[in-house]
């Protein structure tokens, strides 16, 4: 007899079928006994549903924690071009790394969160990161803090959701043509439509091709996104949608590191470097993704009470980069600071990802009680194949002030083999109830077995376990109030190497407690959210140097406790306005030491007016201000040659930013309209952040101006 090694494919066909079957066997077994009662309950009032994260239709004025929906309508108003450009107007958030165009910089609450696309986790390790191309999104969903209840292992800034669009009930279509400076161009088509005559079978087609110019000298992005999908009404209790998704971007990495010589400070004879410099090499660097999907989502009314779920989704990434950088000697006093260490980085190779989530939820209620229970079973597998050399090698130096070109080096023996495969399958159940109206409690618990394993140059491999569970309690008051309470914890294992042990990470903990109001008062069309919460990682990745100066990274608490206020409210017929603020305080390590980059204020607003309140029909303006406080450098430098990362948030903050905003349009008729938007209005010079002696410039001003056709 032949013995055979099960393949990755084969492996996860055999969870799949494993993790569909579980709850649906559950399902069953508790059908019995829902219809037995039933005959004595009140039929349910249907329940709006606000965010597919959340797996529950629960308006998120009953959702104990605090929950962001940013939909189509916000997404084409302000322009929203990537993904950590849809939060800029939310509370907690922050990103400060500055423009990019091969790479996401989203922090919440002080820590990155997980991306999600339609509920299926995406893979998320250095580079190798899954696009959401954003004109293929009908909204954005962001569930802040830990969260890994619902979806395991996870970052714990909490869980941004990206949900494609899908076919509508409607044909519709629309054709968007668009323009601005740093030579953006762009075509974009999105139709939807009837295969058959009674629209029980609908196709959508999403498709754009764009190009533009980086931030830095030489840089440059192109790229093409098609998204077809298919919906399938089997009958009233049975719908199957069919999702994919190709994109190919091909272009020059912008590599915004700054030196803290030159950005945040003068050089010594008070020089600044110019944001536009390009450390790299633009005629070698290279960014070049290849990316598709297939995936379906499967939904069954079993009768008044079950409702049964499943969705997949299958993912293929590959990845070329070649990408130069240069960073000054921060921690040497007798460096000189108008030469910079240049260094390579590359990263070629693939990830194949595979999800499945198979769910059921029962929903029935009695004279005092509306119930909802969630139990569901998931598998995730991803599995990076490639070839690296690290953090990179130092291939030379460069001027600051004035760098050249060409002087590229054979890095083909500083590669080596990397196949990092990592598993997971958890269970997973979660119970809500509403009593008389006014109590809402929930709670929820999870576990999950998961296995990660290197097979490359550096052999090492985790296999563990980890239970994570949620609780809240919620008061619904006649006037509109609604103060809650609630626990919720997170674990994320990390799928990288760590480059200074070249062994796997050990995962990451965290847990967060929240204590809000949400008032949704019926004199005024809209809410106002107000929330502390104390957010804490055990064994966080951080910064750190050794006696001799060396930076490294090493893994360490970090704790951030806050206060966000949220308001969005339809003032008038005409006028809509969004605010917010935050306070952050951030501190890591055994010092206690306030955390790099992360501010400790936040604010912004945005005012949208329809003029046809005054008489102007068809004219919409909006203006919106972002202001970012103070935060601090991970590097003191002195006169002496002691160098430190005790940071003095008086004498080694970077300063703060306020940022605006503008846009309008006007619309010829119910189908043609013409949009002007405008980002960082007044083409502010800003630095966004600093740490371990670098530093990130912010995005220069955006002209774009878009003619839209829609039918």
């Amino acid at each position: 007899m032949v013995g055979t090694r099960p393949t990755v494919l084969g492996l996860s066909i055999r969870n799949a079928l494993f993790a569909s079957l579980l709850p649906m066997s559950m399902a069953f077994a508790a059908n019995a006994m829902a219809d037995e009662a039933k005959a004595e309950e009140k039929p349910m009032e249907t329940i709006v549903v606000t965010a597919s994260a959340l797996k529950q239709s629960a308006p998120m004025a009953e959702t104990a924690q605090s929950v962001d929906i940013i939909d189509r309508s916000e997404i084409e108003m302000r322009d929203i071009q990537k993904l950590d450009e849809t939060f800029r107007y939310t509370a907690g958030f922050t990103s400060p790394y500055g423009a990019d165009n091969d790479a996401e910089w989203m922090y919440i609450r002080g820590f990155e969160p997980s991306v999600l696309l339609d509920g299926n986790r995406l893979y998320k390790e250095g580079f190798f990161a899954w696009t959401v191309e954003t004109f293929g999104l009908d909204r954005v969903e962001l569930i802040k803090g830990a969260s890994s209840v619902l979806y395991g292992d996870a970052m714990p800034g909490g869980l941004i959701n990206a949900v494609q669009k899908k076919p509508t009930d409607m044909p519709q279509g629309n054709i968007h043509v668009a323009g601005g400076n740093k030579d953006y161009l762009e075509l974009g088509a999105d139709v939807s439509g009837w295969v058959n005559a009674d629209g029980s079978q609908r196709y959508r087609l999403v498709a754009k091709v764009d190009q533009s110019e980086g931030e830095l000298d030489g840089t440059e992005s192109d790229r093409v996104y098609i998204a077809p999908s298919y919906t399938i009404d089997f009958s009233e209790d049975t719908s199957l949608t069919l999702l994919s998704t190709f994109l190919k971007d091909d272009g020059v990495p912008q590599n915004g590191f700054f030196p803290v010589y030159g950005s945040r400070f003068e050089l010594p004879n008070g020089e600044t470097i110019d944001p536009s410099t390009n450390y790299g090499e633009p005629d070698e660097d290279k960014f070049e993704k290849t990316q598709f999907s297939l995936g379906y989502q499967l939904r069954h009314y079993l009768n008044d009470t079950w409702t049964l779920k499943q969705n997949a989704n299958y993912a293929h990434t590959d990845l070329d980069l070649y990408s130069s950088s240069a960073y000054g000697s921060a921690w040497d006093v007798n460096a000189d600071p108008y030469t910079l260490n240049r260094y390579t980085l590359i990263n070629d190779g693939t990830v194949e990802s595979f999800t499945i989530d198979n769910n059921a939820t029962a929903e029935w209620q009695n004279d005092k009680f509306e119930n909802r229970f969630l139990v569901g079973v998931d598998y995730q597998n991803h599995v990076n194949d490639f070839k690296g050399n690290g953090l990179g090698v130092w291939v030379g130096t460069v001027d600051a002030l004035n760098p050249t070109y060409g002087n590229v080096s054979d890095l083909t023996s500083s590669l080596y083999d990397n196949e990092i495969t990592k598993n997971q399958v958890g269970v997973y159940s979660q119970f809500h109830t509403k009593w008389n109206d006014s109590w809402l409690a929930n709670v929820g618990a999870r576990y999950d077995w998961f296995d990660v394993e290197n097979k490359g140059q550096f052999e090492d491999a985790i296999d563990d376990g980890q239970f994570s569970w949620n609780a809240s309690l919620m008061y619904q008051a006649d006037n509109g109030m609604s103060p809650y309470v609630s626990y919720s914890e997170s674990f994320y294992v990390m799928s990288s190497l760590n480059w200074q042990t070249n062994k796997l990470y050990e995962p990451v903990e965290s847990s967060q407690y929240e204590v809000g109001m949400k008032y949704t008062p019926e004199w005024m069309n809209g809410y106002i959210n107000l929330a502390w919460f104390d957010l804490e990682q055990k064994a966080a990745l951080t910064s750190a140097l050794t006696d001799n100066g060396v930076l490294y990274q090493q893994q360490d608490e970090q704790n951030t406790q806050g206060i966000e206020i949220e308001a969005k409210v339809k003032a008038t017929d005409n006028l809509s306005l969004t605010a917010n603020y935050t306070y952050l305080d951030a501190r890591s390590g055994a010092n206690d030491s306030r955390t790099v980059m992360v501010p400790h204020n936040m604010a912004s607003a945005w005012a949208h007016y329809d003029m046809a309140g005054l008489g102007i029909d068809g004219l919409t303006l909006g203006a919106g201000v972002r202001y970012t406080g103070a935060s601090v450098d991970s590097v003191a430098r002195s006169n002496s040659s002691d160098w430190s990362l005790v940071v003095d948030p008086l004498n080694y903050s970077v300063s703060s930013y306020t940022v605006w905003d503008a846009m309008a349009s006007y619309a010829f008729s119910s189908k043609l309209s013409l949009q002007l938007n405008l980002n960082n209005l007044a083409d502010k010079e800003y630095v966004v952040g600093c740490g371990s002696g670098t530093c990130y410039y912010g995005e220069s001003r955006r002209i774009s101006a878009s003619l839209n056709y829609s039918w």
